[in-house]
C-alpha cells in the first residue's frame, strides 16, 4: 500500500502535533505504508529546501518505504497530460507511472484533477484515515 504525498504536505508531515498527518506517519513508520515519489518537478524543489524532509525520505528509502519512480518516465507521462486545474502536473504523471491512487494534499485543485485523472481517493485530514487500511497500491 501506498501514497504521494503533495508536496505542500511535507512540512506537516513531519509535525509531530498535526493531528491530521498523525495518522499517515504512523501508517508509513509502523504499517505498510509507502510513499511513492520522483525527484522531478516541485517534488524534487521542495524536498531540496527541507533538510528535514530529505533526511526522512532517505530513511524511508533505506528502510523500503520509499518508492521512487525515474525522473524519465515522470516526464514523459506529465508532456502528455491535458491541461490541469492544478499546478502540479508531476504529482498526476507519478501517480499515472507508479498506479498510486491515494493522495495526501488539501489543494482542491489538484484534488479535482487526481479524482478526474486517477480516478483515486484522497485523504486531507485524519477523518479520512480509513483510507490508510485500503489497498490502493499496486
Amino acid at each position: 500500500m501506498c501514497l504521494i504525498l503533495d508536496t505542500n504536505r511535507y512540512g506537516l508531515f513531519l509535525d509531530p502535533n498535526n493531528e491530521d498527518m498523525k495518522p499517515v506517519r504512523k501508517w508509513v513508520d509502523d504499517k505498510s505504508g509507502k510513499i511513492a515519489y520522483s525527484p522531478v518537478g516541485k517534488m524534487k524543489i521542495e524536498l531540496e529546501k527541507s533538510p528535514n524532509v530529505r533526511s526522512r525520505f532517505e530513511q524511508y528509502s533505506r528502510a523500503g518505504k520509499l518508492r521512487t519512480f525515474p525522473v524519465e518516465a515522470v516526464e514523459q507521462q506529465r508532456d502528455r497530460l491535458p491541461i490541469l486545474r492544478s499546478d502540479d502536473p508531476d504529482i498526476i504523471a507519478l501517480a499515472q507511472v507508479s498506479g498510486v491512487k491515494l493522495l495526501v494534499s488539501n489543494d482542491e485543485n489538484l484534488h479535482s484533477d487526481f479524482k478526474a485523472i486517477i480516478r483515486g481517493k484522497i485523504y486531507q485530514t485524519s477523518a479520512h484515515k480509513r483510507l490508510l487500511r485500503n489497498d490502493l497500491c499496486p
